[in-house]
């Protein structure tokens, strides 16, 4: 694993991430290349895949969140955040925080006199984290609840409020959010979650295909898999922090999606 120290934004764009100043990165980023983090208002200990693009200069915020390949993240969203206990005596985080969690909590006297000094006598247990499936598209002002998975292929239309699991290829509106259809018929979700297009290299084969015409694309790429012609998509993958000086970045061993199944998993893989 190669690592890089005190990496300028205009730097980063040669391994493949594209920011502004890249000042909203908190904790780590894992990304497969290309990703288009641009420069949301704040993403922490995030996954993302390849050609994930990140829309909503300064406004969107997405934590502890795994995007597969081609996630598409509109402006003004909130993907995965903290949550508080509900059945404590209070919800405030003077009950259940740690230093190392809300360091800045502690950076003032009177805050420190009553937040924890350690391990609380009962943990609080933080949710899951938030999946957003391969080519999952989440709208404009989109909330999505921490814990939740949005399935391959599904929306998330503009300022939907996402509390449970969304199905592939569905689309969902409203507050709470609900299926109003699904984007294509039964039997073509059926061959794209079967296919699995996201897994492979598409670029030599773009000339050949209408991507407008979902069924003749899909035979297309159906008779190339079969015939062997479809060739792994295989990423350059990098965890990458900043710093005062600057950004730190390490390469991966593999991608992040080399050999999973139809959706990103809500486990850690062992590139954490």
């Amino acid at each position: 694993m190669s690592s890089h120290i005190g990496l300028t934004a205009q730097d980063l764009i040669g391994f493949g991430l594209k920011v502004y100043e890249g000042k909203s990165i908190a904790g780590s980023l894992v990304y497969e290349s290309p990703a288009f983090i641009l420069d949301p208002r704040r993403i922490k200990n995030c996954r993302v895949g390849a050609f994930t693009y990140f829309n909503g200069h300064s406004t969107s915020s997405m934590y502890a969140t795994e995007v597969g390949r081609y996630g598409q993240i509109g402006e003004s969203c909130i993907i995965g955040p903290p949550e508080h206990p509900m059945d404590w005596f209070s919800t405030h985080m003077f009950a259940f925080t740690q230093r190392q969690h809300l360091p800045r909590f502690y950076e003032l006297e009177d805050a420190e006199r009553l937040a924890p000094d350690g391990p609380t006598p009962t943990r609080f247990t933080i949710p899951m984290k938030t999946v957003i499936g391969h080519d999952a598209y989440v709208g404009a002002g989109a909330f999505v609840k921490r814990g939740v998975t949005i399935g391959v292929g599904a929306v998330v239309a503009a300022r939907a409020v996402v509390t449970k699991d969304v199905p592939p290829y569905a689309i969902v509106a409203g507050t709470p959010a609900r299926i109003m259809r699904y984007r294509m018929p039964e039997h073509l979700i059926e061959r794209m979650l079967a296919l699995e297009w996201w897994r492979y290299d598409l670029a030599p084969h773009k000339h050949n295909v209408d991507f407008a015409d979902i069924d003749g694309t899909l035979g297309y790429l159906e008779e190339a898999h079969e015939a062997g012609k479809l060739q792994p998509l295989m990423p350059r993958t990098y965890r990458v922090e900043r710093t005062r000086e600057g950004f730190n970045l390490d390469r991966m061993p593999q991608p992040l999606y080399f050999s999973e199944t139809a959706c990103p998993s809500a486990t850690p893989t062992s590139n954490d």
